[in-house]
C-alpha cells in the first residue's frame, strides 16, 4: 500500500544521504513517490525561495534524483512550484523544451504550476506517460476545484492543507474523486 509522497533534500551530507537512501529502500512497499525541486528555464527559481548557487547545483539535484529512482524503485517526481512565472507559451514552450531531456532520463511525474499548460494539451502530446500532479501552491479546497483539475489533465490533485480537519468538505471530495476519472 503505497501511500506516502516524500521529499528529497537537494542539500543532504554524504551521511544523511545514505540515510534517506536506506530508509526510502526500507520502507519502498510505502512510498508512492520521491519528490525533488527541480529547476529548469522558465522555471529555475523555487516557491520556497532556496537558492542553488551554481547551475551545477541544479543539475546535481537531477542527477541524484535519478540515482535514487534506480537505486531503490521508487518513482521521482520533478516538481515546479513558482506560480509567479508566467503562464504564457513562449514559457510553455522553454518548459518543454528543457523538460524533454528529464523525461527521456526517465521522469515520468511532475507537479506543474500552470493549469493553463495542461488546458492546452501540449504536455501530454509531447509526453504521454507523463504523470502530472497540480501544485499545492494552489488553494484547492472545493469539489468543483477537483473537478476542473481533472478535467485539465492532472493526474494527482493536491488539497488545500486546511482541508485536513474538515470532515463535511472532504467527505464532499471523496464524492467527486468517486466520479471522476483520472
Amino acid at each position: 500500500m503505497k501511500i506516502f509522497s516524500i521529499p528529497l533534500n537537494p542539500k543532504l551530507t554524504e551521511q544523511q544521504f545514505n540515510e534517506f537512501l536506506n530508509f526510502c529502500k526500507q520502507y519502498k512497499d510505502y512510498i508512492y513517490d520521491i519528490y525533488f525541486t527541480c529547476r529548469i528555464a522558465p522555471l529555475l527559481q523555487d516557491a520556497m525561495g532556496d537558492i542553488f548557487i551554481q547551475t551545477e547545483d541544479n543539475l546535481f539535484a537531477i542527477k541524484t534524483a535519478l540515482f535514487v529512482q534506480n537505486e531503490t524503485g521508487i518513482p521521482i517526481s520533478a516538481t515546479f512550484n513558482n506560480i509567479e512565472v508566467r503562464p504564457d507559451q513562449k514559457n510553455l514552450d522553454i518548459w518543454i523544451k528543457n523538460f524533454r531531456p528529464l523525461y527521456e532520463s526517465g521522469i515520468r511525474s511532475c507537479t506543474i504550476p500552470h493549469t493553463h499548460w495542461m488546458m492546452t494539451g501540449q504536455i501530454q502530446k509531447e509526453f504521454p506517460n507523463l504523470f502530472v500532479k497540480n501544485t499545492i501552491l494552489h488553494v484547492v479546497s472545493e469539489p468543483r476545484d477537483i473537478a476542473k483539475l481533472v478535467e485539465a489533465g492532472f493526474k494527482y490533485v493536491n488539497l488545500d492543507r486546511d482541508l485536513m480537519r474538515d470532515q463535511d468538505r472532504l467527505r464532499e471530495i471523496k464524492k467527486v474523486k468517486d466520479k471522476t476519472t483520472f
